[in-house]
């Protein structure tokens, strides 16, 4: 068989390989891409934090509420039973009771305010929790669409590389080497098709002996770039 033929089939075989094993390597990456779910997690986990640190407060709250409920309670019986008799005493009382009254609302009012912190927050979190289960249902899904990608494609590789074999053992050893070669140099194209006369790897013009002699059963280099010339 013509060499020229030979190592372009050789060489078409080896592009084939080299897209399927890149697309193999998306795959392969695209299965171990978890970060949408683990940033769903992370953010799970963070609102699940705030509410700890917001439960901690309110009950700080409620417990600073029912000690300023616990001094208000004596102060006030102590106000209303007429125990006090002195105007001034009795005045400073009232002033007592009209501070920790102010004091109370305020903490009732700071305990409201986190209780209501605190309902957003459950109601985020159980958006968080159903949002998490939609990202874990799809990507659920998605891994078994690219587990059977995969297991496509390591078919169509091991089914490659075996014709690549027999191409490969199809052609005499100096010429494999030059191919070789050549492919690495030229980034994977060592072996250029003639077009309109001219190398399709160079687009220089050919002569019309290399041209001859390439439709021939030799194995001919372009002067200029140096590929193996193949007429088809």
């Amino acid at each position: 068989m013509n060499p020229g033929k030979q190592l372009h089939d050789l060489q078409e075989i080896d592009l084939d390989l080299e897209e399927k094993n890149a697309r193999l390597s998306h795959v392969e990456r695209e299965l171990s891409d978890d970060r949408a779910l683990a940033e769903a997690r992370e953010r799970l986990e963070a609102l699940q934090q705030q509410l700890a640190e917001l439960d901690t407060r309110q009950r700080e709250a409620e417990w600073g509420t029912d000690d300023l409920q616990a001094k208000l309670k004596p102060l006030r019986q102590k106000l209303y039973d007429g125990s006090v008799k002195n105007p001034k005493e009795l005045s400073s009382l009232q002033q007592q009771v009209e501070q920790l009254k102010r004091q109370l609302r305020q903490e009732e009012d700071r305990t409201l305010d986190i209780m209501a912190q605190v309902e957003a927050l459950q109601s985020e979190i159980a958006a968080q929790k159903s949002r998490i289960k939609g990202i874990e249902e799809e990507w659920r899904r998605r891994q078994e669409g690219l587990l059977a990608q995969k297991a496509e494609l390591v078919s169509l590789i091991e089914a490659a590389r075996e014709r690549r074999d027999a191409a490969a053992a199809a052609c005499a050893p100096a010429h494999l080497e030059l191919y070789e070669t050549l492919r690495a140099r030229k980034q994977g194209s060592a072996v250029a098709r003639v077009e309109q006369g001219r190398c399709g790897g160079c687009r220089i013009t050919l002569s019309m002996s290399s041209i001859t002699r390439a439709r021939a059963a030799d194995l001919v280099q372009c002067d200029s770039c140096g590929r193996i010339l193949y007429v088809g």
